[in-house]
């Protein structure tokens, strides 16, 4: 698990100065090392010209080495983002969705091989046969969307009904294409599984077994809608996702918050095994097919190196990313509340892809070992 400790604050360019304008740098972990140091550098740079607000952690094995908040999480108020804010994870809510299928599967509540025909006897005929594993893989031949938006009022059972009476865009298997309706079926058979609600599943098998107490769904009532990042640079700009609520149009997809410290816990267990029994295999980094892992991971070359990720984004100014890059033991956490028109919505992707992964992977980069410490500087924010 991943600590965040803090061990000190090194800048503050300035104070929230309000709508539109909150640029201010806040450094809580930053080794004494060139790479991080231009790392540091680059980011501020990218913030300063209005890229993106939030957090980003940079993690070698399990040293946190690089941690950073950027802007405001509430620009009216002029509240700073800080290791504490609480932001929208988009698709990253996935990983969760997945994880508690994998566990089913490993406790003999379900097989991977099991069908939809298998819990929905009545679904369609050319339905009945897709997988869990299809489903957990994208290659289920199901279209990405059953809702016209992630606010639209639907119930469990209306969900259901539009997933399952959709016509398939693929047979099982033939391709693979990305898929939040299967997601959100995939939610309902941990329902049917588990004989728990999804979020309670959730609740008590994943988030209190490994402490992510800033983690939950939209209007959980555990979390403090104080600590939430509003959104900037999308829609309805200024509001949370998280006030909006929770319908069956977004449940296993989306419709989920956390902190950079409880993401960066999450990523550590979803790469240790550690939400598994220890006499079972990792299935969240078992391959589904070449594109995807069995823990909604994408497989992906970035600069020549293999990275492991998963990213999320809605239409409110939050983007997320969470990466691996197993050769170098490295975890790359993103979560930001907002950006401006050089990346828009993909800009966890292309400040990771452009700005990050760069110089952290770059031919003669040192990053330092986990025997050194982090060097104290600067005064406290």
């Amino acid at each position: 698990m991943y600590r965040m400790t803090t061990f000190l604050f090194v800048l503050t360019l300035s104070g929230c100065s309000g709508v539109p304008d909150c640029r201010n740098v806040s450094t809580s972990i930053q080794w004494d090392n060139g790479a991080i140091v231009g790392l540091a550098d680059e980011l501020q740079r990218e913030h300063m010209a209005g890229t993106f607000d939030g957090l980003v952690l940079v993690a070698e094995g399990d040293t946190v080495l690089f941690s950073s908040a950027y802007g405001c999480a509430d620009r009216e108020g002029a509240v700073k983002n800080s290791v504490a804010t609480i932001s929208d994870m988009g698709s990253i809510a996935k990983t969760f969705t997945s994880a508690a299928v994998l566990q089913l599967a490993q406790n003999e509540r379900l097989q991977l091989s099991d069908t939809v025909g298998d819990f929905y006897p009545t679904a369609p005929d050319e339905v009945k046969p897709i997988t869990i594993t299809q489903l957990l893989g994208h290659s289920s031949g199901l279209d990405n969307f059953h809702n016209d938006s992630d606010f639209e009022v639907m119930n469990k059972a209306q969900a259901e009904s539009r997933i399952l009476s959709m016509p398939l865009i693929s047979e099982p298997e033939e391709k693979i294409t990305y898929s939040n309706a299967a997601y959100t079926l995939l939610a309902a058979i941990v329902e049917k599984a588990s004989g728990q609600s999804f979020q309670e599943y959730i609740h008590a098998n994943l988030l209190i077994p490994l402490n992510l107490t800033s983690t939950g769904f939209y209007q959980d009532t555990r979390l403090s809608e104080g600590s939430m990042a509003r959104g900037y640079g999308g829609d309805d700009q200024g509001s949370t996702t998280f006030e909006k609520g929770l319908t069956w149009a977004l449940v296993g997809a989306g419709g989920m918050v956390t902190s950079v410290a409880d993401l960066a816990s999450w990523s550590a267990a979803l790469k240790d095994g550690t939400i598994f029994p220890a006499d079972k295999p990792n299935l969240a980094f078992t391959e589904a097919n070449e594109r995807w892992l069995l823990g909604s991971l994408a497989q992906v070359e970035i600069g020549g190196e293999s990275v492991i990720q998963m990213g999320g984004s809605t239409d409110y100014g939050y983007t997320a990313l969470i990466q691996f890059v197993p050769n170098r033991d490295l975890l790359i956490v993103l979560l930001l509340n907002a950006h401006d028109s050089k990346y828009k919505n993909a800009t966890h992707h292309r400040l990771s892809r452009n700005h990050i992964l760069p110089i952290l992977i770059s031919e003669g980069a040192e990053l330092p070992n986990n025997s050194m410490q982090p060097t104290a500087d600067a005064a406290s924010d």
